[in-house]
């Protein structure tokens, strides 16, 4: 905030502006406080001016900064709702247009927006980038993490079928790890298997990516869920548990009491004796006998 003016009233744009709008805006300052066109006297007010206004610019031109802005903007008094109401109005302006010419920001903008939007457009919105990249496959990249939002969400609009379909190679490993973060958080144990079935699936497709799914096959586990995960990680790439990945794993699991944990121990113990046949190679360290406590001897009368 910059004398009383928020960075989108620096620039003279509603808050839903998409980057063209924000470069459009900037040039159009630049040129009018340009010193070949301001008179000599106005040349500091303008100079000043042009501070501001580049400075609004460098956090609005730029994902990140504007993301962060927008939080810290709607922290400090600024209306939430009202800026994502915008942006819901122009993202169905948007999904109306040509296919053909929607650009990566635009995606970008419709992906921001829909855990805000009621169940019936999720599903249209899901439904319009499988369009986009059924017609065109170089969007691909843009549409990963939406495929997985899909499935966080539960919603079956065959996004990911298709990404999976069409170009699983736009799946990066960071996005793929964000995804098996994301399924930890999710509710439900069935919701959390089909999810780690997913991840089964998207394995078969990138198995030069293998090593990435060997923490979420644990946490699978561990989680007492039961997918396909682990077993195909076991069939198609068990090679790419390491014996770190696989003490780190004994350490969760010898952290599950058994008077407590019984059942999901285990279930765990299965999981170890499936990962030692695959893999007999890796040895399983011992278990640490907990200390029992020691009592305080009794105080003489």
């Amino acid at each position: 905030m910059i004398d009383g003016l928020n960075y989108y009233q620096i620039l003279d744009i509603p808050e839903d502006a998409l980057l063209k709008e924000v470069q459009v805006a900037w040039r159009k300052f630049v040129k009018e406080n340009h010193e070949d066109v301001v008179p000599q006297q106005e040349r500091q007010a303008a100079k000043e001016r042009m501070f501001r206004i580049n400075e609004a610019y460098a956090v609005l031109s730029h994902e990140e900064k504007r993301a962060d802005y927008d939080n810290a903007y709607m922290l400090n008094g600024g209306s939430k709702i009202e800026l994502v109401r915008s942006r819901v109005r122009k993202a169905k302006d948007i999904m109306l247009r040509d296919r053909s010419l929607i650009t990566r920001e635009e995606m970008k903008l419709i992906e921001s927006i829909i855990d805000y939007l009621d169940r019936s457009t999720q599903e249209r919105c899901f439904a319009w980038m499988t369009d986009i990249l059924c017609e065109r496959p170089e969007m691909a990249k843009h549409v990963v993490t939406s495929a997985f939002d899909e499935q966080l969400l539960g919603v079956n609009s065959h996004l990911l079928d298709r990404l999976l379909e069409k170009a699983p190679y736009a799946m990066t490993w960071e996005k793929i790890y964000l995804y098996g973060e994301e399924i930890l958080g999710i509710a439900g144990k069935e919701n959390k298997e089909r999810n780690y079935n997913q991840l089964a699936r998207i394995l078969c497709h990138r198995l030069d990516l293998a090593k990435h799914f060997v923490y979420p096959s644990f946490q699978e586990q561990a989680s007492g869920c039961e997918s396909c995960l682990l077993p195909t990680l076991l069939k198609l790439a068990p090679n790419e548990i390491t014996q770190d990945h696989f003490n780190d794993y004994i350490d969760t699991v010898h952290s599950m009491r058994w008077i407590v944990y019984g059942q999901l121990r285990s279930y765990n113990e299965q999981a170890i004796a499936w990962i030692m046949k695959a893999r007999p190679d890796l040895v399983r360290k011992p278990e640490e006998k907990p200390t029992p406590k020691e009592l305080p001897l009794p105080l003489r009368s």
